[in-house]
């Protein structure tokens, strides 16, 4: 089912209307609402609405997707307008409040939802399920909530005129109790993956409810340890809800790492993602207000035809940070054999774009690290692309620039493999039941083709190669680097793993403050231009892991979290103080 848009009044906190639309012409005319909904029917509507929200402008479709994606340390920006401020790290609540207002306008949904389910009377498969959504809608959104923003009021109740809006500020711990609780309620009432047809794609199954619930126990687990607090539940019941998923059967691996992203094949892909953001190109709209998503423009170049609507080429809004693809073609993703050319790990070269192609002079284009010649033998007269490229996000056949079919992928099954291998880790140090889970994740990365086994890297780990819990922390963190790039999950592996350096310190600060500000190993100076004669890239001096200066402009502990909208502070004075150093 395309999740339609349909567009309805959400309350939010502090007495604030959302209609969360472009233009007026969204709306549509007698889409049932709570206070109308008498069928299954009507239901069905509303939960289709509920999904909408998901693939809004000003969530993940663009506003909010920049927030996930530049708040890292993998992708940098150079466009102004609503990337510039994450990536110079100059935003201020002004650009975090759309996802802000929109996460609570979700569990404004499906607590009204809930109020409709308990009145009606409906065939008891269905009210179940429904039931699990709203249960699922709710969780999900409260669990981005606390990532993002630490402490957040809860309600858990539909409003109506006579409530009240001002609510204080719930505990870190309450939120996770409520996520905790909520994606359980909704592993019990949904149905299996393989019980959701195709047209149906991008609503919630028991498994995504238990994928989840992984997830949320592990990053639980890393916030109470990061406190000095005992994380041993959590990561025990990480464990758990990760085997539940694997032993159901209900997911695979594909055998072609490269097949999750071709857009002829993204049906096929939902075998192995347990939970995407659904978005389709929009035959009724166009640009922002329509329901496709805006990746393929934003993450193409110039020079690189073929990857965007009307087989056009990309805007150069997204790219990956040199350091970042310089760093994936050595150590366990390279057999070294050569600085240009090397026997790469596969998913660098699908998820890396390796070369470009501008159709107005029928040029094709080296893009960074690559040289030319160096992937088409004997294209000796290749033009450079100086900007590493994600080429996760590709579709020649979109409406326009904002209207694409690519979905964005927020759990796959490779991640249960990882979260388990973590979560074991953090119990019991590397140990075989671990590595056999991570193993898994780096199996599939040398299969070719389909063909097991086409590459000899990346190695899999051994008892030997992991060393100790920190080794095979980092190990893990790196896996997770290249796996995901691209896919909004960077930032909140840098804020919830714990650094080498010691318990109570993140990832994030390790990254930024001990890593990569080191001038020394990465300049400051991106490259500008490639001297044939020399075969470099120019010119910084080392001439690689160049990185885009404006990242490193953070400090901690204030970029651990993004700052509440002023609108919340100054309407609810219930709600306590903002974030620290916002």
């Amino acid at each position: 089912m395309k999740i339609l848009k349909y567009i309805f009044l959400s309350l939010l906190f502090g007495g604030l209307i959302s209609f969360n639309s472009c233009s007026l012409d969204e709306v549509i005319k007698d889409t049932p609402t709570p206070a109308t909904a008498t069928s299954e029917t009507d239901v069905t509507a509303i939960i289709g609405g509920m999904y909408s929200r998901f693939n809004d402008a000003s969530m993940f479709k663009f506003q909010s997707f920049n927030m996930l994606i530049l708040g890292a340390d993998d992708i940098f920006s150079t466009a102004g307008s609503e990337a510039g401020p994450y990536a110079q790290r100059t935003f201020s609540s002004a650009n975090t409040a759309p996802m802000w207002n929109n996460l609570y306008a979700c569990i404004a949904n499906a607590n009204n939802l809930i109020e409709v389910l308990d009145k009606l009377t409906l065939s008891p498969a269905f009210e179940k399920r429904a039931y699990g959504e709203a249960y699922f809608i709710r969780a999900f959104s409260y669990y981005y909530l606390v990532r993002l923003y630490g402490g957040a009021p809860i309600r858990n109740t539909a409003i109506h005129f006579d409530t009240d809006f001002y609510l204080p500020k719930n505990t870190v711990d309450e939120l996770y109790t409520q996520i905790l609780s909520d994606f359980k309620l909704a592993s019990e009432n949904l149905p299996l993956q393989s019980s959701i047809g195709a047209d149906e794609l991008g609503r919630a199954s028991k498994g995504a409810a238990q994928a989840f619930l992984s997830e949320a126990y592990l990053t639980y687990g890393n916030q109470l340890s990061l406190a000095g607090q005992s994380p041993i539940t959590q990561y025990q019941q990480s464990v758990l809800y990760a085997d539940s998923v694997i032993d159901s059967k209900k997911y695979v691996l594909l055998a072609n790492f490269g097949d999750l992203f071709d857009i002829n094949k993204e049906t096929g892909a939902y075998s192995e993602v347990i939970f995407g953001v659904r978005f389709q190109t929009d035959a009724s709209a166009r640009a922002q207000p329509a329901a496709g998503s805006e990746y393929a423009s934003n993450f193409g170049a110039s020079n690189t035809f073929g990857v965007s609507a009307s087989g056009g080429n990309g805007n150069n809004t997204f790219r990956v940070s040199h350091w970042f693809a310089d760093y994936y073609r050595k150590g366990d993703y390279s057999n070294g054999v050569s600085k240009f050319t090397p026997n790469i790990d596969y998913r660098n070269e699908k998820a890396f774009v390796q070369r470009g192609f501008n159709a107005n002079n029928g040029r094709f284009f080296a893009v960074y690290p690559n040289i030319p010649g160096s992937t088409v033998p004997g294209s000796s007269t290749d033009g450079t692309i100086n900007d590493p490229l994600l080429a996760k996000y590709q579709d020649p056949g979109g409406k326009d620039a904002r209207n694409h079919g690519n979905d964005l992928f927020i759990i796959r099954f490779s991640a249960i493999y990882l979260i388990k291998a973590e979560a074991l880790n953090e119990l019991n140090g590397p140990t075989q039941p671990a590595l056999d889970a991570f193993n898994m994740v780096r199996a599939r990365a040398r299969t070719v083709n389909s063909v097991p086994e086409a590459r000899t890297i990346p190695a899999n780990l051994t008892l030997t190669t992991a060393v100790d819990k920190k080794t095979f922390r980092l190990k893990i963190f790196d896996e997770r680097g290249l796996e995901f790039i691209g896919e909004a999950v960077r930032w909140f592996d840098l804020v919830r793993m714990q650094s080498p350096l010691n318990s109570s310190q993140t990832m994030y600060e390790y990254q930024f403050k001990t890593v990569l500000s080191d001038a020394t190993k990465y300049p400051r100076i991106l490259p500008t231009g490639y001297n044939a004669s020399t075969q470099l890239y120019t010119p910084n001096t080392s001439r690689e892991n160049a990185i885009y200066a404006p990242i490193l402009n953070v400090s901690v502990p204030k970029f651990l979290l993004f700052p509440v909208p002023n609108t919340e502070l100054v309407l609810n004075t219930k709600f306590g103080q903002q974030n620290p150093g916002w």
